[in-house]
């Protein structure tokens, strides 16, 4: 019986690590899929491990760990780290790992991934049935010409990137207000020529009637901002926020009270 458990874990998408450690076993390497950035000043990684796993022993040992993405060309070896156990396994002696020291902890590192990352434990925290170590990373090496793998029940490439359609977000704050209220429209442009576009925005009924309008332009991501007023007589009751550029528009809801 399939767990579902199980099967909507796999179904997210992430990338997959080869954690290293040198605890008293000796240097190891396992195939981590929970691993992930949590912050990027100080710039944190975590990573989610069994008890039950060789590494975990390792790392509360040490204090220390090795992050490398896996590559395209290392599904192999990720395959071989995430089968096998330190706890009956020199996984290392494998000719599919190739090595080099790290320079600020005591661990091995990968060659060949498209990011090495050497880490300092500054947290560990039960998770379940897992734990979360944190760790500042304290050394960086990229390797430009290598690609992650994405994981989403077995290994894929990432594919083309994929490029949000023409189109426009708009967002109004408060939502529900007064008349005579001001209100702030916050949107976004998205198209490849962003840049320096105007927007028209007004306040309409829901019959299409405009009520106030105004215009903004966006800056060089995309965005734009700009602040109406709601006008004294209108009626309670759900109006709109309009957006538009060329073909393109977006709505916000509006409530009158």
């Amino acid at each position: 019986m399939i767990d579902p458990r199980r099967e909507a874990a796999g179904a997210f998408t992430t990338t997959v690590a080869f954690v290293t450690t040198s605890g008293k076993r000796g240097p190891n390497v396992m195939a981590a899929e929970w691993t992930f950035t949590v912050s990027r000043n100080p710039f944190l990684i975590s990573v989610h491990l069994s008890p039950k796993d060789a590494t975990h022993d390792a790392i509360v040992e040490k204090g220390e760990f090795g992050v490398s993405l896996v590559g395209e060309d290392q599904v192999a070896a990720m395959g071989f780290a995430g089968h096998f156990t330190h706890h009956e396994t020199d996984k290392l002696s494998s000719e599919l790992f190739e090595t080099y020291p790290a320079k600020k902890i005591d661990a091995p590192m990968i060659k060949g991934c498209p990011v090495n990352l050497e880490c300092k434990l500054v947290q560990k925290v039960l998770m379940g049935d897992h734990t979360a170590f944190v760790g500042e990373v304290v050394e960086i090496a990229i390797d430009p010409a290598k690609r992650p793998i994405a994981y989403r029940h077995g290994a894929y490439q990432l594919g083309p990137r994929i490029e949000r359609a023409h189109g426009i977000g708009v967002a109004v704050t408060p939502r529900v207000c007064k008349p005579g209220s001001d209100i702030a429209i916050d949107g976004e442009l998205t198209c490849l020529e962003r840049a320096g576009r105007d927007v028209i925005v007004s306040l309409e009924s829901g019959a299409g009637v405009k009520l106030v309008a105004g215009s903004s332009r966006t800056d060089e991501h995309g965005f734009f901002e700009l602040k109406l007023k709601v006008p004294v007589e209108v009626s309670k009751g759900e109006y709109r926020i309009a957006a538009r550029h060329e073909t393109s528009e977006g709505c916000a809801r509006l409530t009158v009270n």
